[in-house]
């Protein structure tokens, strides 16, 4: 049945105006808790290459977290 909706169903309208571009809500509190969490490493002493070093290595594992549970639940196995 999902197979006969048209694929410009699924699509979600942006806002109308010119130049103007909304970030997804996921977009942002990802940039806030990273925020958050830099400022807490930063405010608890450490130095700022341990913070940087913490959250890129935070951000790769979190990354190929999940891929991994996206390539494990989905329903198209290849």
């Amino acid at each position: 049945m999902k197979r006969n909706v048209p694929a410009h169903a699924t699509c979600v309208e942006g806002p109308s105006g010119a130049g103007s571009q909304v970030l997804p809500a996921p977009a942002v509190v990802v940039v806030v808790v990273v925020l958050l969490i830099t400022a807490g490493l930063l405010a608890f002493g450490m130095t700022i290459e341990t913070v940087v070093t913490t959250v890129v290595a935070g951000g790769l594992t979190g990354k190929a977290l999940v891929r991994s549970l996206v390539t494990v639940f989905s329903p198209h196995r290849v």
